[in-house]
């Protein structure tokens, strides 16, 4: 989705370098050259036009627009107001969205409210919905024929009571700061905030208050001489209770204050570490109402790939030293992270092979559910190492697939790191045939996953779909990412319910009953080694029979072992080394027999299999 952004002033550049940030293809153009990035004749290549110049001029850019854009391209108007611009976007005979932006250009869309007045039905549109959800915006809707009765209200009413207390207090208004209450500064600043806006913008939101505001300046008088009684004045207290109001609000105002002498920015530098306090406070109480949130719904409760993104998307907005920034931020959201654990009744972390919706994080919510932290890792060797380095308590780490056999890289890294196997779990993966809406298969034009879950289902795949291009990703949110209109992706059904995708099919496997087993690790020497099935790693000498006196040792105690894999010894060619699976807690005596056998022997965990964490976890 090409978007163009038609005037790149104040809110202009606000939406160009909201979409770009979130790696959409977006370009501006401006009757200023210096501000544009295209041509006019080349306002055709785009299929999102936002309209962004002033109201009087909107009707001057549809003739452009109509000259040079193609027939199918989807406007977004921002306009405050309606009235005038509407009927021309009717005429316009382009497919349209309405919002109306409640907040300046230099404000965060987080908590902002959008009001979205008209809709036109595209899939472009609920993009640019979605993506202003994800981003923490208010959506809220509001007819045609209501928004700009409902705007006299909100804004036309207060701009006016400002304006109108800065036009009589204008010769000493200044003067006034010396002696101003929290309030009046306040009051201040806002007017300040709106006289350094386009003035035919503020005009044409009194002109639509215009009837309205007769009707208030008849109430004012009458409310003047209502107020001079003192019980009329006790029941207007009563009547207008609004609730508790925030003292933070009267606090914060002084960040605004412009102070130069040392002994004041002293106190100003005093004042803003208490409103800095008080903020990281109110972060640490929301985390833990999220918290609160993710327990009922069973989420994990934190995802730190989220986390990280936030923070890189913060530190791009300060010429700050970044290393500091990101530093300030981790602890705060360690700090807030601590704060939701209490909440759930945790103080451990889990890592897991990541990304969200992954099989490892299905086989953790299996066997915790919210009450586990999660730590989302790149590599099955990041888990061990975060692991090894005490970063996490525990880690979950795929060992076996009924298919696939098992994962090389997991033992190799057991054998070198300082880590344990004190449990295992399974799965059964389930793959899922997952879109972004209600898709036919005859309409799938392109099939994203990974090498490993695409080969699982190639029978399906054959059978249904011979004809769809197959796209390799290197992990299932990547798949998730790449998703449009036509295009489909093979994901687990966790992955599918936590991205809000629609499930086309279920259990698209080639064989049915796909399982993959998990060893649960902990930092060795951390925990009761207690179980029976004694997992480890042994040498033998370079002579004939050799690893068959070992396997003896095994066969004389009726030992079962359920597995047994070689791998090179990385010394030189031909050596190896071997890993087994022995269904019992070996005794002192066995491994003493043991010894004997081999040139080295690591035991690298005593298990049983894991249902639920809770008993380990209480420990």
């Amino acid at each position: 989705m090409r978007i163009l952004i038609y005037g790149v002033g104040g809110m202009g550049s606000f939406f160009k370098n909201f979409f770009y940030s979130r790696g959409y293809d977006v370009a501006g153009y401006d009757i200023v050259k210096e501000k544009s990035d295209v041509e006019i004749n080349e306002i055709g290549k785009f299929d999102v036009i936002f309209l962004c110049t002033p109201i009087d001029t909107i009707s001057d850019a549809l003739v452009n627009i109509k000259n040079y854009a193609r027939d199918d391209v989807l406007l977004v108007d921002i306009s405050s107001i309606k009235s005038n611009v509407l009927p021309l976007l009717d005429k316009s005979g382009f497919d349209y969205l309405s919002i109306h932006p409640m907040f300046g250009p230099n404000s965060d869309i987080s908590l902002s409210n959008i009001i979205v007045v008209v809709k036109s039905g595209r899939e472009e549109e609920k993009i640019i919905l979605n993506e202003f959800k994800k981003a923490g915006a208010i959506i809220t809707n509001i007819s045609r024929d209501l928004h700009d009765h409902k705007m006299a209200e909100i804004q036309g009413l207060p701009h006016f009571i400002l304006l109108a207390l800065a036009d009589f207090l204008s010769e000493n208004f200044k003067d006034n700061l010396r002696y101003a209450t929290p309030i009046f500064h306040i009051i201040y600043k806002l007017t300040a905030r709106i006289l350094n806006q386009d003035w035919k913008m503020y005009y044409l939101i009194q002109k639509n208050a215009e009837n309205l505001r007769e009707k208030f300046v008849q109430h004012i008088i009458e409310f003047h001489e209502r107020v001079k009684n003192e019980n009329e004045f006790k029941k207007l207290f009563h009547r207008l209770n609004l609730g508790r109001s925030d003292p933070f609000i009267l606090e914060a105002y002084k960040a605004t204050i412009d102070v130069d002498s040392l002994h004041l920015l002293r106190s100003y530098i005093k004042v803003l570490d208490y409103l800095i306090l008080r903020l990281i406070e109110r972060r640490a109480n929301a985390g833990r109402k999220i918290a609160i949130h993710k327990k009922r719904i069973n989420e994990p409760i934190a995802f730190s790939k989220i986390e990280g993104v936030k923070i890189k998307e913060l530190v791009t907005q300060t010429d700050l030293n970044p290393l500091y920034i990101q530093q300030v931020y981790d602890a705060i959201v360690n700090l807030t992270r601590e704060e939701e654990y209490k909440v759930v009744g945790i103080r451990k972390k889990l890592a897991v092979l990541g990304p969200k919706g992954s099989f490892s994080e299905e086989a953790a919510l299996n066997l915790i559910g919210s009450r586990l932290p999660l730590v989302y890792c790149s590599t099955t060797d990041e888990v061990i190492k975060l692991v090894e380095n005490s970063i996490v308590d525990y880690g979950l780490v795929p060992i076996e697939n009924s298919i696939n056999g098992t994962v090389l890289p997991v033992l190799d890294s057991l054998l070198s790191r300082d880590v344990e196997v004190f449990g295992e779990t399974k799965l059964e993966i389930n793959h899922c045939l997952v879109a972004k809406r209600e898709l036919s298969l005859k309409d799938i034009r392109v099939i994203y996953s990974h090498p490993q879950a695409i080969a699982q289902c190639m029978k399906f795949i054959n059978n249904y779909l011979p004809n769809v291009e197959i796209r390799y990703t290197s992990s299932t949110s990547d798949a998730i990412r790449l998703l449009d209109k036509y295009s489909a992706a093979i994901a687990s059904e966790t992955a599918a319910r936590l991205n809000k995708l629609y499930i086309l099919r279920k259990g698209i496997q080639d064989i049915t009953k796909n399982i993959t087993r998990f060893y649960l690790i902990r930092k060795k020497g951390k925990g009761e080694k207690k179980g029976s099935v004694t997992a480890l790693f042994f040498g033998v000498e370079d002579r004939p029979g050799a690893l068959k006196d070992v396997l003896e040792v095994f066969y004389k105690r009726n030992i079962n072992l359920r597995k047994l894999e070689s791998r090179p010894a990385r010394t030189k060619l031909g050596e190896y080394i071997f890993f087994v699976e022995a269904e019992r807690n070996l005794n002192d005596e066995e491994l003493i027999e043991l010894r004997k056998v081999t040139t080295f022997y690591k035991i690298i965990g005593i298990f049983d299999e894991i249902k639920k964490l809770d008993d380990i976890w209480d420990n």
